[in-house]
């Protein structure tokens, strides 16, 4: 026996069937009220009962289907009767899902807490974190300023070369703030390159017009590609002078990561022979 969701004639008929309730559903300025509600209960009906397996359970949902097609179709041409037996089917409706919602907050109430698992735990900690650190602190200091003395043992920042963008992590997670200028950074590098992309394209189209001006001797102050030069020059400017920024920057950070790797060994050192100098 074929499977029904897997037989093409029965993917039709719902499809079929769905797109003819949705359209007798669509709601216009002269339609009630209700017609816009039924168009959510259909949608939410054929969500819940897309993955049935049960040719009787499939039968008995496609005969309600097209039960409700045919009352939609008689309410919209005026039949009263059934326009209130509708809103009827609707008002009870809402009324079993309010009640189903209280049932569930009263069994939600009875059930003790469940323990949170160590995955949901670490996906808290990490939200908190972040929330923490969503702003930079007003009196963080520089990291340009370390390297700093220290209580106990020195953790040595590494340089993370983020590309072409350094920062100095010290430690794991990262602040929210600091994933936020690198963001922000590395787009508005990115929109400069794509300016120039689109520069480079037009002022092809700007030299075909220099081209047709001598053609036909016109007596211009500029040409049309001078001012897309001058554009694409300014971008090259900018892009170059964040890339020697960067390049300065990374090189001050990285002198940083080598007077900590060097106070770190002394206080290692020191910290050993105060160790040995103990009475035993």
């Amino acid at each position: 026996m074929v499977n029904p969701k897997l037989s093409g004639v029965h993917r039709f008929a719902c499809l079929s069937l769905y797109r003819a309730l949705l359209r007798q559903c669509s709601p216009s300025a002269s339609d009630p009220s209700w017609l816009g509600e039924t168009r959510i209960l259909v949608k939410q009906r054929f969500r819940k009962y897309r993955r049935l397996d049960s040719p009787t359970q499939i039968a008995h949902s496609l005969k309600a289907g097209y039960h409700t097609l045919n009352l939609l179709s008689s309410a919209s041409s005026g039949n009263g009767r059934d326009a209130n037996r509708l809103s009827d089917i609707l008002e009870q409706t809402k009324a079993a899902k309010a009640e189903c919602a209280v049932q569930q907050r009263k069994l939600k109430d009875l059930c003790a807490p469940q323990p949170l698992s160590a995955k949901r735990a670490r996906k808290q900690e990490s939200i908190r974190f972040e929330e923490k650190t969503r702003h930079r602190h007003p009196d963080t200091p520089s990291i340009l300023a370390r390297p700093k003395t220290v209580k106990g043992i020195r953790k040595v920042p590494f340089l993370v070369n983020a590309r072409g963008l350094p920062f100095l992590r010290i430690k794991k997670p990262q602040p929210r703030n600091v994933s936020g200028v690198i963001r922000n950074k590395l787009e508005r590098r990115w929109k400069r390159i794509l300016r120039r992309d689109r520069l480079t394209i037009d002022i092809l189209f700007a030299e075909d017009e220099d081209t047709w001006d001598k053609l036909t001797n016109a007596q211009e102050s500029t040409t049309w590609s001078r001012h897309y030069k001058l554009a694409i020059d300014e971008v090259n400017d900018q892009i170059r002078e964040s890339d020697e920024n960067a390049a300065e920057l990374a090189q001050k950070m990285w002198n940083i990561v080598l007077k900590e790797r060097l106070l770190a060994e002394e206080e290692q050192k020191n910290r050993h022979q105060d160790a040995g100098s103990l009475p035993s």
